[in-house]
């Protein structure tokens, strides 16, 4: 049996905008739970994306800069940056494909954010101005480690990621200042850090459509729960693989 290709939207990231680049993180996570990644450059026409995307039987969204809040009809924020129409476009567009088929799905951090506004949810822009709160959710202001616990988040009892996870209350690191909003129909909050801000959606009925707001594949290697996460969503796969 051939394992399963995971197909990764891969954006411009670097200053000069003359790289694509993904985290090595998320390539090593997919690599130890079985997965094979597919990067696909995210200014590919549609059509080429369409190619790939049918030879691939799951879809990973990865963590990066800002979506275009005009995405979710709000003027831009003085905070939101890094933002790149043709990744949007291109996650979007392979997300709506992926639950229109049930392929799995897994968002995480920015890709929690791009899953909600895909399906017609919003955006909290800025956390530090628009959300009252105490908790450490931007790693990047003090530098910490990739695989620090920053906070724990309260996962609801009986959903998929309670399954995976194995607990109720999870200790996560945490690199974002934005967070999802108005939820998006289909979708279901399955956690929520202590001052209330989700850090998890799923969309019940489906083989496995699950959004994460921390980051598993930095703490993947030394952490069971988060690389079983990896795991329950490549092993989703089995029904559709080659």
């Amino acid at each position: 049996m051939n394992k399963p290709l995971i197909l990764i939207p891969t954006p411009v990231q670097d200053e000069q905008r003359r790289s694509f680049s993904m985290g090595k993180g998320y390539i090593a996570s997919l690599i130890a739970a079985g997965g094979v990644p597919l990067m696909v450059p995210v200014t590919l026409p549609e059509r080429d994306v369409r190619v790939l995307y049918e030879t691939a039987d799951a879809v990973m969204l990865a963590g990066g800069g800002d979506i275009d809040p005009v995405e979710y009809g709000e003027e831009k924020h003085e905070k939101t940056s890094n933002i790149d129409a043709d990744r949007d476009r291109a996650e979007f567009i392979v997300s709506r494909w992926a639950v229109a088929d049930d392929k799995p799905l897994l968002g995480i951090c920015r890709g929690i954010q791009s899953l909600n506004v895909a399906f017609g949810g919003s955006l909290v822009q800025d956390i530090p101005s628009q959300w009252q709160t105490t908790l450490r959710h931007n790693g990047h202001y003090e530098h910490a480690r990739r695989d620090e616990v920053l906070h724990t988040v309260a996962v609801e009892p009986g959903s998929c990621i309670a399954a995976i996870l194995g607990s109720v209350e999870v200790g996560v690191n945490s690199f974002h200042h934005q967070a999802v909003g108005q939820m998006a129909p289909g979708f279901i909050v399955t956690a929520n850090s202590p001052d209330g801000l989700i850090e998890a959606i799923e969309w019940p009925g489906k083989r496995f459509v699950v959004g994460v707001q921390w980051h598993p594949e930095e703490m993947s290697f030394t952490r069971q729960d988060m690389l079983d996460l990896f795991r329950a969503f490549v092993n989703a796969t089995v029904p559709t693989r080659h």
